[in-house]
């Protein structure tokens, strides 16, 4: 009989005869631990091994004569049929088919099973097939098991992470499918009507004018879906001018969808980074924080590159998978780390002129550690800069994917057949410990071809197994003993973790072994995981955090939250959360806890031990999107609240202040007005009547007291003006500054032409503001300018110069110049440096000019050196980023 499979001429067993051949054949399918089976053309079973037997709970009698579909389910027997009637078509095929099945017992259990079928063929007619079934029970429990633990860790950190953001899902046509309620209360936009509408459509006639700079913001995203990248990083500022919105600094940041209804879409993040953006204490503490996070991450290779691509900094993990220590790699360009072919190809300068032109560069490919053995690398580089968008450098992070692409390349070249479907790879020897079979897993973790070992004594090709006590007794013992040994060890000749199992009959040894390296290092990784959880949760600060099950029992509670309240975290580990609790609270948690069960996020203001707290709660699923448990965390926020009412008691009583001030200004102002007038009047009439009576001495008298009575009203009209910056402004809008030069250079024309002064101006910007006040601060400088500008003609000069969404605009004159001690005191009100018998004023304007910038909410400052000209500047917003 031959197989399509491919059946060889040649024996199995070398020369034997057919009946000791025939005995070796059963010895065999009854010692391995896979079960086989042979049907029939109509699918019944002619032939079982004991595997078969003992998995399906039936006897050998029971199971001979029926059909397969006494073990397994319609829909698998279907699968199978189709698969076999396919093979019988194509008969030039030389292929074994691999179904994922589900055997069911005669105890009506359901177990997992893989298998493989050989179709018997025989002149080119059907006979039947062979069966080969595999129980992947410990394997998936293994699978399933690490795939937990590694969800409730990321499920830790990401609700650490995504604590009130806005979340809108889109899928792979960027169509919205669903947005959450926090994208409502950040852009004023109905999220459920968003859904349905292609998100570009949506960011290019309403999203992007919520933000400070609109066509960026657009033309960032959009692009990314143009190139089918994801966004890593992206602050923005939303500007409630004009609108309801609350003004607010945003980071966006948006994901691949891997798995699941919307696979091939792509989910968008938005975080309010406001209170980060205000606070530089929050910010240096979260910096001190994130190198924290970053030095003790040993998976990732994180560090800083300056903007010419040299290494700044150096964690543990990159010192883990490059080999380089701190000290030696810092300040190295980091080319050195590819391979000479990607340094010729200029590779490492195209990632960070990608990664500057779209916002993040990902890479994959291969790279070369310190000692100079290469590894398969992730590589994703992201542009660091300064909240004025000046580019700083490069974050670069690093991951070790080589045993993902080694088993890629393994999984696409892997043609086997029979026994060469079978994961373990396999051999066997006489009783004189000759190879007699290799397949090609095994000549491939031995190192050796299949004819280099056949005939060849195992000793003798692997020499040291001699002196390996427990490889020697399993070979001799099993052989003895005609029953099955294993061994489990480390061997460094081949460099891996080997896993042996071996079955015995009469004329030999059948070794069924594997690499386990990999497994090893799993399980290692999996007991790393549930402690790094854990001791995440346990050292959680100023907070709780929870993991609870569909009974609402605590499988984990920690956090240093609970040196605060009158609850002991052991205690409660493993109890039911009302029986914690006590009833106000369990109230208040329950629909939270059973919300996270249910697939949803939930977040909870509540009291409880004399404190305020915040609780976040979210699902736990697995790989196949079911939630199998929740999480929750609670900060405990009672400082914040309180810091956060304080705050706002004194910003309310300092906004009644300034009101009060400015009444008390405007009114000492306005009541002066009349008796000024009134001695004026009379001044007046003494000089007109009595001016031919007077002498030298009363003429002088009365002028000084006219000249008074001339400043005091010039003291009070400028007096009225300062109060007035606030309550008597126009509203701001775009204003063209040339403009407003022009009209103040043509009121100040006299005396431009007077002292014999040169101006020069460059292109002024279009700037946010007050275009009357601007023109009072703008004609307070080139006045100053022109009267201060010493015995020579005075040379003034005007110009620009833009710094992020502002402009920084200044005036310079060659004058006589302002000592740097009384640069803060030309600013304050009725200050003058100056006696008035030299220069006139009143010593109001330059506190003036500062007032009226500060309402446009900018500032105002000089540079001089006494004698030396000097240079005042000021800072104005730009037209282009305000939303009219």
């Amino acid at each position: 009989m031959s197989t399509r499979a491919g059946a060889d001429d040649g024996a199995f067993w070398g020369d034997a005869d057919d009946d000791v051949a025939l005995h070796r054949y059963r010895t065999l399918v009854n010692t391995i631990d896979d079960g086989i089976y042979q049907l029939d053309t109509d699918g019944r079973f002619v032939a079982v091994n004991d595997i078969i037997v003992e998995a399906t709970g039936y006897t050998r009698d029971e199971l001979l004569g029926e059909h397969v579909s006494l073990v397994l389910g319609d829909d698998d027997v279907e699968r199978i049929k189709r698969e076999i009637a396919s093979q019988i078509r194509a008969s030039g095929e030389d292929d074994i088919a691999t179904f994922d099945i589900v055997v069911r017992t005669a105890d009506g259990d359901a177990i997992p099973y893989e298998l493989r079928i050989n179709l018997l063929v025989k002149d080119g007619e059907f006979r039947g097939s062979i069966g080969v079934a595999r129980n992947r029970t410990e394997e998936q429990r293994r699978q399933e098991s690490l795939a937990s633990a590694v969800k409730s860790y990321d499920s830790i950190t990401s609700i650490i992470d995504k604590a009130d953001i806005g979340v809108c899902i889109l899928d792979e046509n960027c169509e919205i499918t669903w947005a959450d309620e926090t994208i409502e209360q950040y852009f004023a936009l109905d999220h459920e009507r968003l859904v349905g509408r292609d998100n570009r459509t949506v960011i290019d006639e309403t999203l992007k004018h919520r933000f400070a700079d609109p066509d960026s913001f657009a033309e960032t995203i959009l692009s990314s879906y143009d190139d089918d990248r994801y966004v890593n990083r992206l602050e923005c500022r939303v500007t409630g001018d004009g609108t309801d919105l609350e003004d607010r600094w945003l980071r966006y940041q948006s994901k691949l969808i891997e798995s699941g209804e919307f696979a091939g879409g792509r989910v968008e993040f938005y975080y309010d980074i406001t209170d980060q953006k205000r606070s530089e204490e929050d910010l240096e503490e979260n910096r001190e924080a994130f190198q924290s996070l970053v030095d003790a991450v040993e998976e990732y290779a994180i560090f800083r590159l300056d903007a010419d691509g040299h290494v700044l900094t150096w964690n543990r993990g990159a010192q883990n998978l490059k080999g380089y220590d701190r000290e030696e790699i810092v300040g190295e360009h980091f080319s050195t780390f590819y391979t000479d072919a990607g340094r010729a190809a200029n590779v490492p300068e195209r990632n960070l002129k990608r990664a500057l032109e779209t916002g993040s560069a990902e890479d994959e490919g291969w790279r070369v550690r310190e000692d100079g053995t290469r590894f398969w690398a992730n590589v994703t580089i992201t542009p660091v800069r300064d909240d004025d968008g000046t580019h700083r450098g490069y974050l670069k992070v690093t991951r070790d994917m080589t045993d993902r692409w080694e088993r890629e390349q393994e999984l696409e070249s892997e043609l086997q057949r029979i026994l060469g479907r079978i994961s373990d790879a396999f051999y066997a020897v006489d009783d004189e410990f000759r190879f007699t079979h290799v397949n090609e897993r095994a000549a491939e973790l031995l190192q050796h071809s299949e004819e280099e070992l056949l005939g060849e004594q195992l000793w003798d090709v692997f020499p040291d197994l001699r002196d390996l006590d427990v490889v020697w007794d399993a070979f001799h013992t099993a052989l003895e003993t005609q029953e099955p040994t294993s061994y489990e060890l480390y061997y460094d000749t081949l460099d891996f973790r080997v896993e042996a199992n071996l079955y015995p009959s009469e004329t030999g040894i059948s070794v069924y072994f594997r690499d386990v390296t990999e497994r090893r290092e799993r399980e290692r990784e999996l007991e790393e995981s549930e402690q790094r959880y854990r001791t995440l949760a346990e050292h959680f600060p100023n907070g709780v955090v929870t993991l609870f099950d569909h009974d609402l029992e605590y499988t984990l509670v920690a956090g240093q939250g609970f040196d605060k309240i009158p609850v002991d975290p052991a205690e409660a580990e493993g109890e039911q959360f009302d029986d914690v609790w006590p009833e106000e609270t369990s109230d208040t948690l329950e629909p939270a806890l059973r919300a996270a069960l249910e697939g949803e996020e939930r977040t909870v203001e509540l009291e409880y031990a004399g404190r305020e707290w915040v609780l976040y709660t979210a699902p736990i699923t697995d790989n196949r999107g079911d939630v199998f448990a929740g999480v929750s965390m609670a900060h405990d926020i009672t400082e914040r609240k309180e810091y956060q009412r304080r705050l706002e008691e004194t910003i309310d009583r300092l906004e009644e202040s300034n009101r009060r001030l400015e009444q008390f200004a405007y009114a000492a102002s306005h009541d002066l007005q009349e008796p000024l007038r009134m001695v004026s009047s009379y001044l007046q009439l003494i000089e007109s009547r009595y001016a031919d009576e007077l002498d030298e001495d009363g003429e002088e008298f009365l002028a000084f007291a006219v000249d008074g009575a001339d400043r005091m009203r010039d003291m009070i009209d400028g007096l009225l003006a300062y109060s007035r910056v606030e309550t008597q402004g126009d509203p701001l809008e775009p204003v063209d500054f040339d403009s407003v030069l022009e009209s103040v250079l043509a009121d100040l024309q006299l005396q431009i032409e007077e002292t014999d002064a040169e101006i020069e101006t460059d292109t002024l910007p279009r700037v946010k503001g007050d275009a009357s006040q601007l023109r009072q601060v703008l004609q307070n400088l080139l006045s100053n300018a022109l009267e201060y500008s010493g015995d020579e003609p005075p040379q003034v000069s005007v110009d620009a110069e833009r710094r992020g969404r502002e402009w920084v605009i200044s005036v310079h004159d060659e004058g006589i110049g302002i000592d740097p001690d009384d640069q803060e005191r030309v600013f304050e009100v009725f200050q003058r440096l100056h006696s008035r018998e030299k220069y006139s004023g009143t010593g109001i304007g330059l506190a003036l000019c500062q007032r009226i910038i500060e309402r446009h909410g900018g500032e105002i400052w000089v540079d001089s050196e006494s004698g030396a000209g000097a240079t005042f500047s000021f800072v104005l917003p730009a037209a282009d980023d305000f939303a009219e």
